[in-house]
């Protein structure tokens, strides 16, 4: 076999993927900043999903929209204050 892609035994240890290194440590776990951080992108994605259907509401119901607004508008601020707690928000 001549000429053929050779693996060495360097290219299998020096996987590293997504910050996770499979060989090293097969348990691994996450730190407290990245859970904070997938946190802080859950009350994102709800709050964008909010405010995407906020639209189709408004078009087809005006008495219960007034609720949802509050709704919103309560994810908005618990994600800021998510934040604020986190230490990801300084006020100087």
């Amino acid at each position: 076999v001549s000429g053929g892609f050779k693996f060495s035994r360097l290219f299998f240890v020096s996987s590293f993927e997504c910050g996770f290194s499979p060989v090293l440590n097969s348990v691994s776990s996450f730190s407290v900043s990245v859970m904070r951080l997938l946190i802080f992108f859950l009350v994102l994605d709800v709050e964008v999903v909010l405010l995407l259907n906020c639209f189709s509401l408004s078009y087809d119901y005006g008495v219960g929209l007034g609720m949802y607004y509050l709704l919103f508008i309560f994810f908005v601020l618990l994600g800021f204050f998510f934040e604020i707690s986190c230490g990801l928000v300084l006020f100087n």
